[in-house]
């Protein structure tokens, strides 16, 4: 009975164990083992796009927001009340200097003119008549005194009821463009309340700020170029007039005010406006693709294809493109191309497409029909 126990004993520790051995060889051993034969075994080379960076002459620009303004703006109002007998402009059109806008009610004025008129000439008659009687001491020259100060203040009065009716004529005081009217013929206007506004926009303004750094670079009658969202495919050029007389205390910030032609109009005030001021002469930069540069949090970088010598089948040398990773100092950006202050030198091929199969030391072929534009889509 012993032994046979025994022999039971004896033959389970040998299953166990040979059951062991299979699992360590199955789960273990043998993953690990086709694991170090895959990467032991020469990876196929990754296909990518790649070109080499060149040296540019770049003009230094400073890029800036801003917004246009226009060259003047008012809003046209009445010095004295009245109602509106005539609108001479529609919204949004071009008006010219002393064209007649609006005029008001002038009935009481015109009624009180005649009045101080026939006064005037009632004692313009009386004053003749009594320098008569004053030369032959008839009357006393008092009187003759009394009605030259009544004829001043007639005057007087009449002038200042012909200003009140020049006031309740409105005109444009310069060529501009107006804008929406706010008035309709027969309504009141108070004085001081706004008819329409009127801006002149050619020239215009587009005014934008500058850090305190870039403030000396600034000078006056630099070119400016501005794009803006309405024209995707058109930008304005122009020149810089003045500069604000201080910096902001908040931001350190300066205003710079840059006039730009706007024959055809198509500028108005209030966009938002992509500012880039020419500064300094044009000077030599390193640039590659856009599309070549990998932007992170670690540093920017780029992908160099390096060929090295090796043999082939055949013992024969042959060159082996090999990728080496590269972390550069980038710069602005500029129809597409990227210029690099530092990590890249004029003619080291970069990889522009193909970046997230490779790594360091990957082994590359080229084909730059897989080459990718600025849309991401490919170039045949």
């Amino acid at each position: 009975m012993i032994r046979r126990i025994l022999y039971f004993l004896l033959v389970t520790v040998i299953l166990g164990g040979l059951a062991g051995a299979i699992a360590f060889y199955a789960f273990d051993f043998k993953p690990k083992m086709l694991a170090t034969v895959i990467l032991g075994a020469p990876r196929p080379a990754e296909t990518i796009s790649a070109e080499p960076a060149r040296t540019d002459t770049w003009q230094p620009q400073i890029a800036a927001i801003g917004t246009v303004t226009a060259f003047q703006g008012i809003d046209i109002t009445p010095q004295v009340g009245g109602i509106v007998t005539e609108i001479n402009f529609e919204s949004g059109q071009d008006v010219k200097k002393g064209d007649l806008l609006v005029k008001l009610d002038t009935g009481t004025e015109e009624a009180d003119i005649r009045s101080i008129q026939a006064e005037l000439a009632n004692n313009e008659t009386e004053l003749k008549r009594r320098e008569g009687l004053v030369s032959k001491g008839i009357v006393a020259i008092t009187e003759l005194d009394s009605l030259k100060t009544k004829q001043r203040v007639l005057q007087a009065t009449l002038d200042r009821r012909n200003a009140e009716i020049a006031q309740k004529f409105i005109y444009a005081p310069w060529n501009g463009r107006v804008g929406l009217r706010d008035i309709a013929l027969g309504s009141y206007l108070a004085p001081g309340q706004k008819i329409v506004w009127l801006q002149q926009i050619d020239p215009i303004y587009v005014d934008f700020t500058v850090t305190e750094g870039d403030y000396g670079r600034i000078k006056e009658g630099e070119k400016v170029t501005v794009s803006l969202n309405a024209y995707p495919d058109q930008s304005f050029t122009g020149k810089i007039v003045t500069t604000d007389a201080r910096l902001s205390d908040t931001n350190r910030m300066i205003m710079v005010r840059a006039e730009i032609a706007n024959p055809e109009k198509k500028l108005v005030p209030g966009m938002y406006a992509n500012v880039l001021v020419d500064v300094g002469e044009p000077e030599k930069v390193v640039t590659v693709p856009q599309t070549a540069v990998t932007y992170s949090l670690y540093g920017d970088n780029i992908f160099v294809v390096n060929a090295t010598k090796v043999k082939d089948k055949e013992g024969k040398d042959v060159d082996e493109l090999v990728v080496e990773r590269r972390f550069v100092k980038a710069g602005p950006v500029r129809d597409g191309r990227v210029s690099i202050v530092s990590g890249i030198k004029d003619g080291d091929k970069v990889v522009t497409a193909g970046q997230n199969k490779i790594d360091q030391g990957s082994k590359v072929k080229i084909d730059n029909s897989i080459a990718l534009d600025l849309r991401g889509t490919s170039i045949q």
